[in-house]
């Protein structure tokens, strides 16, 4: 078996064994070692068969984060079952859909009282193991995991509005965290970030990775925390390497460039995703001393990351104004630009972007017709390979580098003019006083009016008209928008993914007193 193929539990197993007292998880309520962090999760595993659970099981991690949810994840997989990452905040009519969805029999939390509590949030009785034992040395191995055994299901948000149930196997998780450590230069030095929220896939790139290289996993206090209350966290834990949605950095890079500060100083490396980001925000990370930043670019269904774009100080960072590209395919993955017959674009021609490779996910768990929908077969490579359709307009420079140009629903024409949403943010980006924006296309009196969804800087008044001017010294007429509807802050979901349904509508009469009209451009 190639190294990058071992799956990754046996992988950190291995650890556990060559570096027993090294640190493997900090977080608010402790330190793990390798050891502890090892027996913890063989006990969760030992429990949890003898209720039953095993290979293409699915068990509810029910708890947050922290290192009770480190030894929930491994404790699982030690089991040969595989976690179903949630929200274990989420109401609970949403919980019980979820784990019917998932056809889940099996939880895995603190202890009894957790137990009792989530009996009554899902209405029915789970089969559960407690986080907080430490097995004997004398326990079993870790289970023995198929390549493509199921490794863990995620749910997405969905056109429909119905969640989908996303299936991940083991082999395109061990080759990502694979090539992902390499790709950062992970090592056991290394004390990464782990920022994201646990029902976030995101949460797994950045631990795995670390756990697999003997690194040591560094869980946040509190992941709501401005860039600036989270820069002493990071200084004191002597944090190396971030991974942040996107729109949270940048709102950072804005403030280091209002108030000038040294960042903390072990901070080597910071890895962006979950949107689109904007070169002008690289000039201001860079120009504050900023470490090298990575832009990663993937989808749930391409087992999070699938491109990488490496950038570095100087002229690299882009020019203002422009989207960062979503770089170029990871070892493994293949990316077809295709237009609407399946046939490949030129270099520079706009098409749909379509990933394949072992990068892929299973598909959608117990969801066939969703599965064939998405997943279609793969023209370009031998029979029975499949390819991803992602949705993303992109193109691909003659160097390889793929643009991303927006979603295949994201251009509309206004006034006769085709405009790219994309292209609207990021102009209104520019402007000093917009710490974040995303721009929709709203019908109203049968039309289509672009809007855009502004929060200003703290303490800075957004004005629409200042806006507007800035906007028409810079873009033509027709990509000023019509309406400017400004927000405490945009809403968000905690894997930092725009939250669009909970966007108000710029035309009703209750959103009178947050929108700012922008005069027509002369």
């Amino acid at each position: 078996m190639h190294p990058d193929d071992i799956p990754v539990p046996l992988r950190i197993a291995r650890q556990a064994a060559r570096t027993p007292d090294a640190t493997a998880v900090s977080a608010p309520e402790g330190e793990l070692t390798y050891r502890t962090f090892d027996r913890r999760a063989r006990a969760v595993a030992g429990e949890l068969r003898a209720a039953g659970a095993g290979p293409e099981d699915t068990v509810l991690v029910a708890v947050g984060r922290g290192a009770d949810w480190a030894v929930a994840v491994l404790g699982i997989w030690y089991a040969g079952a595989a976690p179903l990452l949630v929200d274990p905040a989420a109401p609970d009519q949403r919980l019980r859909a979820l784990l019917a969805a998932a056809r889940t029999r099996y939880a895995v939390v603190t202890g009894h009282v957790a137990a009792a509590a989530l009996r009554r949030r899902c209405g029915e009785e789970l089969f559960w193991a407690g986080t907080r034992g430490e097995a004997p040395d004398a326990a079993a191995d870790p289970a023995a995991v198929a390549p493509g055994s199921l490794a863990y299901v995620l749910f997405t948000s969905g056109s429909t509005g119905r969640p989908k149930p996303v299936a991940v196997g083991h082999a395109g998780l061990a080759r990502q965290t694979a090539v992902l450590a390499e790709r950062y230069g992970l090592t056991a030095a290394d004390r990464v970030l782990q920022f994201a929220a646990p029902a976030f896939d995101v949460s797994l790139e950045e631990a795995l990775p670390t756990w697999c290289t003997g690194g040591t996993a560094v869980f946040v206090d509190d992941n709501l925390a401005s860039p600036a209350e989270l820069e002493p966290f990071l200084a004191r834990r002597q944090v190396t390497v971030v991974n942040l949605p996107t729109p949270y950095w940048a709102q950072w890079a804005k403030d280091v460039e209002r108030r000038p500060r040294p960042l903390p100083p072990a901070l080597r490396h910071v890895v962006i995703g979950s949107d689109a980001g904007r070169t002008a925000d690289l000039v201001r990370w860079y120009a504050a001393g900023g470490p090298d930043v990575t832009s990663a670019y993937g989808l749930t269904e391409s087992t999070i990351t699938a491109t990488c774009h490496a950038t570095h100080p100087g002229p690299s960072a882009g020019t203002p104004d422009e989207v960062i590209p979503l770089g170029v395919p990871l070892d493994g993955v293949r990316a077809y630009v295709l237009d609407e017959a399946l046939e490949p674009t030129a270099d520079d021609a706009a098409g749909e972007l379509y990933l394949a490779g072992p990068c892929l996910a299973r598909g959608y768990h117990d969801r066939a017709a969703l599965t064939a929908e998405r997943f279609v077969a793969d023209p370009f490579a031998a029979p029975g390979e499949r390819m991803y359709r992602t949705g993303d307009r992109v193109r691909r420079a003659p160097d390889g580098t793929l643009r991303f140009l927006g979603r295949t629903d994201d251009q509309v024409k206004i006034r006769g003019h085709r405009v790219e949403l994309k292209e609207v943010e990021a102009a209104v980006a520019a402007h000093p006083d917009v710490v974040d924006v995303v721009a929709r296309a709203v019908p109203h009196q049968g039309e289509p009016q672009v809007v855009v969804y502004v929060a200003a800087v703290p303490g800075r008044a957004l004005d629409g008209g200042v806006l507007r001017r800035d906007l028409a010294a810079r873009v033509p007429g027709h990509l000023v928008p019509a309406q400017a509807c400004v927000l405490p802050r945009l809403p968000r979901t905690p894997g930092g993914k725009l939250d669009v349904r909970r966007l108000p509508d710029p035309f009703a009469p209750r959103a009178a007193a947050a929108r700012q009209p922008l005069a027509e451009p002369a």
